[in-house]
């Protein structure tokens, strides 16, 4: 049986909900954004907020000096639910396998499903119109004989369109394309693919394996085999689970930046164990503080690179600490999310993989020891232990 693996897009999915719930925003540059103030992160923006040079991630003080009236909204995870819920009703129907981010990419397997509805192109053009009028946004849709392929596509094709990639064609179909929209393209790699001169897939795809390995190490054939547009990564219905996370409830309001990184920490291991159980990786984190006023902060980080380790997911949580979190009032109370999950096998950023190695051979070892004495057996000297209770 031939695969057949759709992708629909749908970019700035936070903003768009947003325009269907109040009209006025329409034609108006505006933002979500976890938090205020200059050092809160712009999460999703709008057509126009985009045409300005705002972007997903930009801090949201820059962000206010490029547009001075600019529209700030705090996100609605209600609308996102609601508006997921009926996404998954509609796939459900067309895709025995499929897997949901919650932020607008949904990887769908129809392999097998041509006698009931058609090719391809008429099974994700049926998909696309239902959720089309199902929730008012047209997604961008692909499809090809893997996920790599068919992201790809709808990367080149978004904000919509529709779009399949025949058997046989994936190698000529991305050899013109921008090299950026391949995934696995870490920063890294793709300074260095700038240095080298690589500006289309095609020209990675033209090097021969013994090249690709002296060009970009132990992984460049993996590259090399993305660049030819060979994938066999599954789309794993277990990620149908859009996030993890973990709460730590303090028993006395804190203040101490040693201790509240501490629980960041131990926040970041434990939602991480939970995660690699199920064999995933995150692209995005989200931190909630809550301080003893009442008051409530978040902050959001979204990275090209799988994070996969206790050391990557505490390092970006301290990020988004320490760019949201700037009141000198006591902590009640903090909350780590986990979002955006891929397999393992799927989407490494290849250049830094080497680097990362060790880190991940440990982080092995760490969760064996932690599945045959338990959570918290073993941890890293930055985590405070007591006066929290994590959920």
């Amino acid at each position: 049986m031939e695969r057949a693996i759709a992708h629909l897009n749908i970019v700035g999915f936070r903003a768009a909900l947003a325009a269907l719930e109040d009209k006025t925003l329409q034609g108006r540059p505006y933002v979500i954004a976890g938090g205020s103030g200059g050092r809160a992160l712009a999460w999703d923006v709008s057509p126009e907020a985009i045409r300005q040079n705002i972007k997903p991630g930009m801090a949201l003080a820059a962000a206010q000096r490029l547009v001075k009236d600019l529209k700030i909204l705090v996100p609605n995870p209600a609308a996102y639910q609601k508006a997921n819920s009926v996404i998954e009703t509609v796939i459900d129907r067309y895709a025995p396998v499929w897997q949901n981010d919650g932020i607008g990419n949904i990887f769908l397997d129809i392999s097998g499903t041509r006698r009931i509805f058609g090719p391809p192109i008429d099974c994700v053009s049926r998909v696309q119109d239902e959720i089309s009028k199902s929730i008012g946004i047209i997604a961008a849709a692909t499809a090809a004989t893997n996920k790599l392929v068919s992201k790809v596509a709808s990367r080149n094709i978004r904000p919509v369109g529709l779009y399949v990639v025949d058997p046989g064609d994936e190698a000529n179909y991305l050899a013109k394309i921008n090299i950026a929209l391949l995934p696995g393209i870490g920063p890294g790699l793709l300074r260095t693919l700038m240095v080298t001169g690589f500006r289309e897939i095609g020209e990675i795809a033209s090097l021969t394996e013994g090249e690709a390995k002296a060009l970009f190490g132990k992984e460049g054939i993996l590259l090399r085999n993305h660049a030819l547009g060979i994938d066999n990564s599954p789309v794993s219905g277990t990620f149908a689970q859009k996030r993890i996370v973990k709460k730590a409830e303090l028993s006395r309001d804190v203040l101490d930046e040693g201790i509240i990184r501490g629980i960041i920490a131990a926040l970041a291991e434990d939602g991480g164990l939970e995660m690699r159980n199920l064999g995933a990786g995150c692209r995005n984190i989200q931190l909630t503080v809550i301080y003893n006023d009442a008051v409530e902060v978040q902050g959001f980080e979204k990275t090209k690179r799988l994070l996969v380790t206790d050391k990557d997911i505490t390092e970006a949580a301290l990020r988004i600490y320490q760019k949201t979190a700037n009141r000198r009032i006591r902590v009640r109370s903090i909350h780590l999310s986990l979002e955006n999950f891929s397999p393992l096998s799927f989407e490494l950023d290849l250049f830094d993989f080497d680097d990362n190695k060790k880190e991940r051979r440990l982080q092995k070892a760490l969760d064996s020891i932690q599945g045959r004495f338990g959570v918290g057996a073993v941890t890293r000297g930055i985590v405070f232990s007591s006066s929290f209770v994590i959920e």
